[in-house]
């Protein structure tokens, strides 16, 4: 089934409308922020009326990207729409930031933390691998029924058009 979203960026008038899509504690970081479109990338994609899937990341001074928050309707799971808002995430920041050029382009880091149970952690890591993401690890040991915190991280290249 090849379906084509529309993306929108998440601004902080219609930011409510997310909240249910969004990590609560980052959802929480963003309301008390006077403006978010300039300090965070915040996509939505939909289909039809309906939003399918929402990532939230915020670039660093250094370059490097945080992946804050990202999901996908379960209805729309393993069709591609997280990975395309990945792609897009990383096509608005190669477009919004000046990152130091490489000898090949670009190259950032885009990183996460997270923590998960087994159920959700599994899946979740099976799409950063094929994503590219690597050095998978273990921050914290799980305690008292709370899940062990992780974190991963993937390089990205961007290449820019010259002239």
């Amino acid at each position: 089934m090849s379906i084509m979203p529309e993306y929108r960026q998440i601004t902080k008038d219609d930011l409510e409308k997310y909240k249910l899509l969004i990590v609560p504690d980052i959802y929480d970081e963003l309301m008390e922020q006077e403006k978010i479109d300039t300090d965070y990338i915040c996509l939505a994609s939909w289909l039809s009326d309906t939003p399918v899937g929402v990532i939230i990341a915020e670039p660093e001074g250094s370059g490097d990207i945080n992946l804050l928050s990202i999901w996908t309707d379960p209805v729309y799971r393993r069709m591609g729409i997280a990975s395309a808002l990945l792609d897009k995430m990383t096509e608005v920041c190669a477009a919004l930031y000046d990152y130091e050029e490489g000898q090949y382009g670009d190259d950032v880091t885009l990183k996460t933390v997270y923590s998960l149970s087994d159920k959700y952690r599994v899946p979740f890591e099976e799409w950063m691998k094929a994503c590219d993401f690597t050095d998978f690890m273990i921050l914290k040991e799980a305690h008292e029924g709370e899940p062990e915190i992780c974190s991963a991280t993937a390089e990205i290249h961007f290449f820019r058009m010259v002239g």
